[in-house]
């Protein structure tokens, strides 16, 4: 029980901080009020991506899981390009929407994990995941046309921008993006039974760190990011709890699908929506109207719906775990549908 707790508490400290952060280095200036805007998110998928080498990789020599030798190292890097692509539209995207609502928005990765699915693995899904995908799409839509501080002609800086829908453009991008990842790497553990999710995780990671740094370097970015950072002492602190927050949350997210299983985590992932729209409705001023909140609650409802579906005829907590060979696929499908990073 102390460990259950334990991962609750963890994963809800850890993507709650690193939302909040998120939200703090791309919408706000450096100093507060005057000054300027960090607006370099490779910077940040650079960085993120760089922890997750160092720690995947310390957990290689840890645990010493066996080395698949059945992959051709160029498999890894197609979910590499599409993982880091994803990351780069979420964060760009609060430059156009609001938090509370892109985070709302990842609600709806069921339906593009579906697709995805379909055109790669010919797999089938439910009914009710094919009504719980409309009802969310419903919700969001709802809380995102209702809610105050979104103008869908303006940026979140008030800035007159050329498109109006360029912040849901780029989440349906990392919909897109992250989907495929998902499918890819659910295909890789199909195809290669004997590889590990660690080395699996520092491949991706390491493919993802070189192919973001060439992207800082080729868009001349990254003198400009290391100068911003070196100039504004604030962003220091914020900066580095941003990648321990991604890299520590990505390693509970494992601990607890494979000792606590599938349903668990969903449960605790889904309350974390809540809690970080509340913080940042909190701390940065959102506010949400009454049809909105309506939308919202309805994105939770069919949410809830679907894990109760989900978990008929299962046990509610699996305090064995889960048998990684058996069992990598779902761990890595749940991983990718209701973790951000």
């Amino acid at each position: 029980l102390r460990r259950l707790v334990f991962c609750c508490l963890m994963l809800n400290l850890t993507f709650v901080t690193w939302g909040i952060l998120q939200e703090r280095m791309l919408t706000r200036r450096y100093p507060r009020f005057t000054g300027e805007k960090f607006v370099y998110t490779y910077a940040l998928v650079f960085t993120n991506r760089l922890w997750t080498v160092i720690f995947s990789g310390l957990l290689l020599l840890y645990l010493r899981p066996k080395i698949s030798r059945t992959t051709v190292i160029y498999e890894y890097a197609f979910p590499a390009i599409s993982n880091m692509l994803s990351s780069w539209c979420q964060y760009e995207a609060l430059r156009y929407v609001s938090f509370p609502s892109a985070t709302l928005f990842k609600s709806f990765k069921l339906a593009p994990v579906m697709a995805m699915g379909k055109i790669l693995g010919n797999k089938t899904y439910p009914q009710y995941d094919y009504m719980v995908a409309l009802v969310i799409g419903i919700g969001i839509t709802m809380f995102m046309t209702t809610t105050d501080d979104i103008s869908l002609g303006y940026d979140i800086y008030g800035e007159q921008v050329n498109e109006a829908w360029t912040g849901i453009m780029l989440l349906g991008l990392f919909l897109f993006f992250d989907s495929f990842t998902s499918q890819w790497q659910s295909r890789m553990f199909q195809r290669h039974r004997d590889m590990s999710l660690i080395e699996l995780m520092f491949a991706t990671s390491a493919f993802s760190t070189v192919l973001a740094f060439i992207t800082l370097v080729h868009s001349k970015e990254l003198y400009l990011a290391i100068t911003f950072v070196i100039e504004h002492s604030e962003i220091h602190l914020h900066f580095f709890m941003f990648s321990i927050c991604s890299t520590i949350g990505q390693l509970v997210i494992y601990y607890t699908i494979k000792n606590f299983g599938a349903v668990v985590f969903t449960l605790i992932m889904t309350f974390r929506i809540l809690l970080s729209i509340a913080i940042s409705c909190f701390l940065y001023g959102h506010k949400v109207t009454g049809l909105g909140f309506i939308g919202l609650m309805l994105v939770m409802i069919a949410v809830f719906y679907r894990i109760k579906r989900k978990a008929e005829g299962q046990q509610l907590v699996k305090w064995q775990g889960i048998n990684e060979p058996e069992q990598g696929k779902e761990l890595l499908q749940e991983w990718h549908e209701h973790g951000d990073i």
